[in-house]
């Protein structure tokens, strides 16, 4: 899952080159369902999702692929790749604040250090100055925090329906209805710059489209559903700290993008927080679980 995952921020960069994000996150998902299907049928697989399970299928779509992939794609026409899979590992920050306000859950001391920590890092990441590289305060980077929110949501809606619905099956519908739910913001004409026209796309856009849609998307998402399905959110979430590693070091050597300073020291910073965190989930992860498994 680390390994497919980790192409996702530097793919995402290169494809916006080309399409404006409301074109890409349709295409992406919707290619990704047409890898996942024909996957299904090959297998011979039957899809198993029924009626009531639908509405928990529909929000997790629309959270974790429509609105994640979107807010995504919009913060990344500037964010780096290496920071912006540093600010997404804000995610289980948002879990805490979820069980916290909604759930009225509680956690030991280390549990609000790591939430102050992380909010630290974060603030560094956005507000730096940008020496030593790109960087520097950066408005888009709300969209990734953002987009982290949304994805802390989505893995506790989804988790209870990995109970009835193979992982396959789960990314299947979740590219789905994430692809049709953006697809009226599309606008194929519009690309990044003025430049839409897909035909005279080079090779490094269709190398980057590829591995973005089957790669980082079909089985990113496939193999984090078998993550999350065999444990829980806070075990399967926790893949994400390692993710940040490959994609700095991928976006230095194929985008040229040095991580500033602010990024480095920030993602440090933040990283601890998310660490510390999921050191004391295990007093308030399992019952945002059993409370979402109702």
């Amino acid at each position: 899952m680390v390994l497919a995952s980790a192409p996702t921020y530097v793919t995402t960069r290169e494809a916006l080159k080309v399409l404006d994000p409301q074109t890409l996150t349709p295409l992406r998902f919707l290619g990704s369902a047409a890898v996942l299907g024909i996957f299904l049928l090959l297998r011979r697989q039957r899809l198993q999702l029924r009626w009531r399970d639908a509405p928990r299928m529909g929000l997790a779509a629309l959270l974790g692929y429509a609105g994640y992939g979107l807010l995504l794609n919009m913060g990344q026409e500037t964010v780096p790749a290496g920071t912006t899979s540093l600010l997404l590992n804000l995610s289980p920050v948002f879990a805490f604040v979820l069980g916290y306000v909604v759930l009225r859950e509680r956690t030991t001391g280390m549990g609000y250090l790591g939430m102050g920590v992380a909010v630290v890092g974060v603030a560094v990441i956005t507000l730096g100055d940008g020496i030593g590289g790109v960087g520097g305060f950066n408005a888009s980077a709300l969209y990734i925090v953002a987009a982290a929110l949304l994805l802390a949501v989505f893995l506790i809606v989804q988790q209870p329906l990995f109970k009835r619905l193979g992982a396959a099956e789960v990314a299947f519908w979740g590219s789905l209805v994430g692809g049709l739910a953006t697809l009226p913001t599309a606008n194929p004409l519009a690309g990044a710059a003025g430049a839409g026209d897909l035909a005279g796309a080079g090779p490094a856009f269709w190398a980057a489209l590829v591995v973005l849609i089957v790669v980082s998307t079909a089985l990113a998402y496939g193999f984090w559903n078998v993550s999350l399905a065999g444990t829980s959110v806070a075990a399967g979430g926790s893949l994400l700290y390692v993710v940040p590693v490959f994609s700095l070091l991928l976006g230095w050597l194929l985008l040229a993008e040095v991580p500033s300073a602010a990024a480095m020291v920030g993602g440090a910073i933040a990283l601890t927080g998310v660490v510390l965190l999921n050191r004391a989930a295990k007093t308030y992860i399992p019952t945002v679980e059993l409370e979402a498994a109702r």
